[in-house]
């Protein structure tokens, strides 16, 4: 019922606050939370909870309409959550305060709605200026302004071949800046994209 201090509901991913090894879990696709335990795994704190369709449209904060899918927690403290099937990344502080929301633009402007954020990766340089969002809905990896939330880039398009995507889902980068992608269900594979540049 979204409220355990003590079970999760299948989660979908997590990450360690390095300064203090707090757990941050998006217990997201049983649940519609992001639920905190200290490093020991006691309870420390949770927020969010299941939206009605009227709030995810409106852009309502700390409600989810579907499955909360990942985390990532910035070096200065912000954490960005997928709301998948709200199609929106919330950003919130540590301590669960909403502070805005990121909507992906569509491949094509003539498409509805925005793009579905599925997975959140922080670029590794100290400032951490982007963020690299796989997009299950147009299945494209894009490239943000951390800041601003603009989209700078992207690439993909659905399909099998090399470069394209199946149901995209993760994303991990490696101390080259090399992306690793995996996608799920009917695409079953990791494609991995050699850095080019900074």
């Amino acid at each position: 019922m979204n409220a355990s201090h003590t079970l999760l509901n299948r989660p979908s991913s997590f990450a360690v606050d390095p300064a203090n090894g707090d757990v941050y879990i998006t217990d997201g696709y049983g649940n519609r939370r992001v639920v905190v335990f200290d490093r020991n795994g006691n309870y420390i704190r949770q927020f969010g909870r299941q939206a009605t369709k009227a709030e995810s449209e409106s852009g309502m904060g700390g409600v989810f309409l579907g499955i909360v899918h990942c985390l990532a927690l910035s070096s200065d403290g912000l954490l960005y959550v997928a709301d998948r099937d709200g199609k929106r990344i919330q950003v919130f502080d540590k301590t669960g305060n909403f502070k805005k929301n990121i909507f992906i633009k569509r491949r094509r402007a003539d498409l509805p709605g925005n793009g579905a954020p599925w997975w959140i990766l922080l670029s590794r340089e100290k400032a951490q200026r982007y963020l690299y969002v796989a997009d299950g809905l147009d299945e494209v990896i894009w490239t943000l302004d951390r800041d601003s939330g603009q989209t700078l880039s992207g690439f993909g398009r659905l399909g099998h071949m090399a470069g394209e995507f199946t149901f995209l889902h993760t994303i991990t980068m490696n101390s080259k800046g090399d992306l690793f992608i995996g996608e799920t269900v009917g695409g079953r594979r990791v494609q991995k994209f050699k850095a080019v540049g900074n």
